[in-house]
């Protein structure tokens, strides 16, 4: 038996609020509930422990605590936390420490149809 339209749950977090929102406004438009916002790594963390959601949504290149400190932190709490990361860092070192990480990665400026996906599988 196949349950179809399981709602999801996502926490954003991303340094530039108006990203938060519009991310979060598309996401819910996609019937996908947004449990959490933050803004930096320090709140990822908290979100990610307070709220358990079925997958983050992170920037890599923030102040207090980057994307890949909250990955880090993140995976020590949950080994199968669903995070994937959203950046406009292209940077092959960066492509490298998500690749070895298993981080899936969707660069700015993002296709909505593809976070939808990413979040979906």
């Amino acid at each position: 038996m196949h349950i179809i339209n399981v709602t999801k749950s996502v926490v954003v977090i991303d340094d530039d609020e108006d990203t938060v929102r519009l991310f979060s406004e598309f996401l819910e438009e996609n019937e996908i509930q947004v449990v959490g916002k933050g803004y930096d790594g320090k709140m990822a963390v908290d979100l990610y422990q307070e709220k358990k959601p079925d997958c983050l949504l992170i920037d890599i290149m923030m102040p207090n605590g980057s994307g890949f400190y909250a990955i880090k932190k993140i995976k020590q709490i949950d080994s199968n936390a669903k995070i994937i990361a959203v950046t406009g860092d292209g940077r092959f070192t960066t492509e490298q420490k998500l690749e070895k990480l298993e981080i899936p990665v969707i660069y700015k400026p993002f296709k909505m149809d593809e976070v939808l996906e990413k979040i979906h599988n």
